[in-house]
C-alpha cells in the first residue's frame, strides 16, 4: 500500500539531524528550499538517509510563473539537477495563483511532465474565503475547475487556516465539499493544508484544532495534508509551531507526532478506498448535507458528526465518523442499514485491521433484522475508520 503523504512548510536546516527530527515526528514528505542545485541535492540524500520523499523548491521552477524568456530552458535545467534520485516526489511551482496565471502554469506542469515523467509538479491553491480579487473568478468552485481544466493537475492541494483570535471561519466545510466533489470529478486526489503555529490574529492553535483538521480532512476522503508550518519563521508575527524560532521543540511537536503517526497507519488504507458520501450530524454547515437515510448510515446520536463512507476496490463499504465538538467526547450510537454482519476497524497504532470494541473489551456491535447497530467513544474532535464485510 503507498504511504500517506504528510508535509509541511518551512523546511529546517540541511542537516542529518534535522531530517532524522523530520521522520521521528512522522513527516513523510520533505517539502525542501534549493537556493542552489548543490543545496538540493543535498536535501535529496538527507531523505534518502532517514526514509523521506522530497518536493524541491527550486528558484528556476518559480520564476517560470513571470513567465521570463527562457524560462523552459531554467525548467528544464532544474529538472536535470534532479530527476532519477530515488528520494524525489516532486517539484513545487507556485502557491495562491490567480485565474490569470492558469495558462502559464499550465505550460510549466505541461514541460515538467515531459522532462521528467516520475515526478509531481505541485501548485497550492486559494482557500474559498480569499477575494474575487485575488482568485480572478466571481465563485471559488469555477476557481478550481478552472485550475483543473487548464493545468490538469494531479493532485488538487488548498490551505485553509479557520481559526483566529476572536471567531472562526463557518465556511471551513464548504472548502473541504468543494475540493472533494472537484477532484472527484477529475479523478485526482486532493490534499488540505492546515495551520500549525500563530501568526497576525490567527490564533494559537490547540490540540483539538489540529485533531479536528486531520480527521475532517480523513473524512472528506483526502489523501494528503500539510501543516503550515513546522519550522517557526522569525518575522511576521510567527509564534511557536512545533519547532520554535530556536529550533526546539514545543508541545505542539508531539501532537502533530501523534497525529502523523497515525496517518501512518490510516493512510494507507484510506489511498485505496473511494468517496461515495459525505454527510454531518445534528445540523449541516454552510455547503455541506445533514444526514439522510440515503446511505449506510440511517441514524446516529450521542454527539456532533461528520460521516464519510467510502467504498474499496473489492466493493466493501467502510465509514469515517469524525467527532465534530473540539470540546466534548461523544458515545456514538450509529444504526446501520447493511446485509453486511461484521465491522472491523483500522487499529491507529498499528494499521491492522481489528474487531471494533466499544471499551474494556466489550463488544461495540449488536446485529439487527436488518443491519446492525454499532457503539463507541469518540474523544473531541477525534475519528475512526471501519470496515464492514461478511454478507449473510
Amino acid at each position: 500500500m503507498e504511504p500517506f503523504i504528510i508535509s509541511f512548510w518551512h523546511d529546517p536546516p540541511l542537516n542529518l539531524d534535522r531530517y532524522r527530527e523530520l521522520a521521528e515526528c512522522g513527516f513523510t514528505l520533505a517539502a525542501v528550499h534549493a537556493q542552489t542545485p548543490a543545496e538540493g541535492k543535498q536535501a535529496l540524500e538527507l531523505c534518502a538517509q532517514v526514509g523521506l520523499k522530497a518536493m524541491i523548491i527550486d528558484p528556476r521552477i518559480t520564476q517560470a510563473v513571470g513567465s521570463p524568456a527562457g524560462w523552459e530552458e531554467l525548467v528544464q535545467q532544474a529538472a536535470a539537477d534532479y530527476r532519477g534520485h530515488p528520494a524525489l516526489w516532486g517539484y513545487y511551482i507556485t502557491d495562491e495563483p490567480g485565474a490569470a496565471q492558469f495558462s502559464q502554469l499550465a505550460r510549466i506542469h505541461c514541460l515538467l511532465r515531459q522532462v521528467d515523467p516520475a515526478a509531481v509538479p505541485y501548485i497550492n491553491l486559494f482557500p474559498n474565503y480569499a477575494s474575487s480579487a485575488q482568485l480572478g473568478t466571481v465563485s471559488y468552485r469555477e476557481h478550481v475547475r478552472r485550475f483543473i481544466d487548464l493545468v490538469q493537475p494531479l493532485y488538487l492541494s488548498y490551505d485553509h487556516y479557520a481559526f483566529f483570535e476572536d471567531h472562526e471561519f463557518s465556511i471551513y466545510f464548504e472548502n473541504l465539499e468543494i475540493a472533494r466533489a472537484e477532484a472527484l470529478h477529475a479523478g485526482i486526489p486532493f490534499w488540505q493544508i492546515i495551520l500549525s503555529c500563530a501568526l497576525f490574529n490567527y490564533r494559537d492553535p490547540t490540540p483539538a484544532d489540529l485533531r479536528y483538521g486531520v480527521y475532517t480532512t480523513l473524512a472528506y476522503g483526502g489523501k494528503a495534508l500539510a501543516y503550515y508550518t513546522y519550522w517557526t519563521a522569525d518575522g511576521y508575527s510567527f509564534r511557536e509551531g512545533p519547532l520554535n524560532k530556536f529550533g526546539d521543540r514545543t508541545p505542539l511537536y508531539g501532537v502533530i507526532q501523534q497525529l502523523n503517526l497515525e496517518m501512518q497507519h490510516l493512510g494507507p488504507w484510506l489511498n485505496g478506498l473511494i468517496s461515495t458520501r459525505v454527510r454531518h450530524w445534528p445540523d449541516a454547515p454552510i455547503g455541506a448535507q445533514v444526514l439522510d437515510d440515503g446511505g449506510i448510515i440511517v441514524e446516529i446520536s450521542g454527539g456532533e458528526f461528520v460521516i464519510g463512507e467510502f467504498r474499496d476496490t473489492l466493493g466493501l463499504p467502510w465509514i469515517m465518523v469524525t467527532n465534530r465538538s473540539r470540546e466534548h467526547s461523544a458515545w456514538v450510537t450509529i444504526k446501520l442499514r447493511t446485509p453486511y454482519t461484521e465491522i472491523s476497524e483500522v487499529a491507529r497504532s498499528t494499521g491492522e485491521l481489528r474487531p471494533i470494541a466499544r471499551d474494556q473489551g466489550t463488544r461495540a456491535a449488536a446485529p439487527l433484522a436488518d443491519g446492525m447497530v454499532v457503539q463507541f467513544w469518540l474523544a473531541p474532535a477525534d475519528g475512526r475508520l471501519v470496515r464492514l464485510s461478511a454478507k449473510e
